[in-house]
This record gives C-alpha cells, sequence and structure tokens, in this order.
C-alpha cells in the first residue's frame, strides 16, 4: 500500500468510526463558507474588488454549492465586465434556489443589462411573488427601466408607479419617472419628478443632463445653464458632459 493510499484508508477508518465528526467537518466548511460569502459582499458593496474575489472565492472552495456565494461572485463578474461568467454562477444560483428574492431581482438585472428584456421581467416578476420580500419596490423599478429601454413606455410607467406606491421617496423610480416624462413631452411632470428626485439623492451626469434638458424644453434657460454648469463642473469626463459641446 502506498502511502497516499494509507492515508486515504487511515481518513475512511476516521470517519467510520467517528460518523459525527466528519459531518461536522463538512458543517464547518459550510458555516466557513457563509462567513466568507458575508465579508466579500461586504467588500463588494465598498467596491473593495480585489478583497471581494479573494474572499468569495475562498467560501466557493469551502463549499461550491453555497448560494450566497453564487450570487455574490455572479455580481462581482459583472462589476468586472465578465458577463459570460456572471451569467454561469448566476444560472447556478437560481438552479438551487427558485425563491430568492434579492437574488432574482439581480439576476433580472444582469439579464437587462445584457437585452434580455422578456427573460428579465420574468426574473423580476417572481421576485414580486415572495410575500417577505423586504424591498419590492426594487424589483418593480428596475422591471419599469428595462422596459423602459426598450420603448415599452405605458408598462414601464405602470410598474415605476408601483415602486412608487411601496416607497414614493424612492430615488431610481423617481429619475426614471422623470426620464418617461420628458420622453414623453410632459416636461412639467418631469421636472416635478426630477425636483422630488434631488431632494434625495445626489446628482449624477444623466440626472444633471436630463435636468439640462428639461430647462430647455420649458425655456427656463438660467436653470438650464446652472445645469450644465454643474455637469462640467462635477462630471468633466462623462459623456454627458462631452454632449453638452
Amino acid at each position: 500500500m502506498t502511502i497516499k493510499n494509507w492515508v486515504a484508508a487511515l481518513t475512511l477508518l476516521g470517519c467510520v468510526m467517528g460518523a459525527t465528526g466528519c459531518a461536522n467537518i463538512g458543517k464547518d466548511d459550510d458555516k466557513a463558507a457563509e462567513y466568507y460569502a458575508q465579508l466579500g459582499a461586504g467588500y463588494l458593496q465598498q467596491n473593495r474588488l480585489a478583497l471581494a474575489k479573494d474572499y468569495l472565492e475562498k467560501a466557493l472552495d469551502k463549499n461550491k454549492r453555497s448560494v450566497d456565494a453564487q450570487h455574490y461572485y455572479a455580481l462581482l463578474q459583472d462589476r468586472l465586465g465578465q458577463p459570460e461568467k456572471a451569467r454561469l454562477y448566476f444560472r447556478r444560483a437560481v438552479r438551487q434556489d427558485r425563491t430568492n428574492p434579492d437574488l432574482l431581482n439581480n439576476y433580472g438585472s444582469h439579464l437587462c443589462q445584457n437585452g434580455e428584456t422578456k427573460l428579465a421581467v420574468i426574473a423580476f416578476m417572481e421576485a414580486l411573488k415572495d410575500p417577505l420580500y423586504r424591498t419590492p419596490e426594487f424589483a418593480w423599478a428596475n422591471a419599469g427601466a428595462c422596459l423602459q429601454k426598450q420603448g415599452e413606455t405605458r408598462q414601464a410607467a405602470l410598474y415605476l408607479r408601483k415602486a412608487l406606491d411601496i416607497k414614493e421617496r424612492f430615488p431610481l423610480a423617481l429619475y426614471k419617472m422623470a426620464e418617461l416624462e420628458y420622453s414623453n413631452g410632459q416636461n412639467a411632470a418631469a421636472q416635478a419628478f426630477l425636483y422630488r428626485y434631488n431632494e434625495l439623492a445626489p446628482d449624477t451626469p444623466d440626472t444633471l443632463w436630463l435636468c439640462y434638458r428639461v430647462h430647455r424644453a420649458l425655456r427656463e434657460n438660467s436653470k438650464a445653464e446652472q445645469c450644465a454648469n454643474d455637469l462640467a463642473a462635477h462630471f468633466p469626463k462623462s459623456k454627458q458632459a462631452r454632449q453638452l459641446n
């Protein structure tokens, strides 16, 4: 018997003689995987991607079937610009847990970003089936935003308003409604939604670019100029700032 086989035989004998001990090893690995997955998720939220990658890979090494590890690793791959790898891990996670609303919402966002609107909306609607989903406004707003990208403005507005029915001070839905109203030529309504957004969240290149266009459409040139100045000053390298020129 080789040394390798001898060690394997002793390991097997130990498991036979103390089955609960071997079971605990598996449980300990599962616990470690969840611990590393949560650490990775925290670093991902802080945009510390290298640390997130390190801990999430440790989690998967401990338990490759950990739904949380697969979920957060998929999010990481999206952040790293690896959509195919992200899709692989999202699918693995969803196959194991088809009812996790946060997972389904994030999977829907991934599908939408990659042009699969119908599948994305299905994922969002599946997330909303969970009566205990703590943040259903995200799924409604994401579904609305996804449909809006495809020009399905009527259904998009319906979903965005459902998000606002749940949480009337929800910045994402307010901004998307402002964008939708502007695209429909309803500039005063767009302005009202944008003002509500500005009370809750900081400016972004998108919101300032919309602010500029809405106020120009309303012939409020001084306000439009202020939006343009803020865009150029705070986000000079953005594509929106380049569009000003």
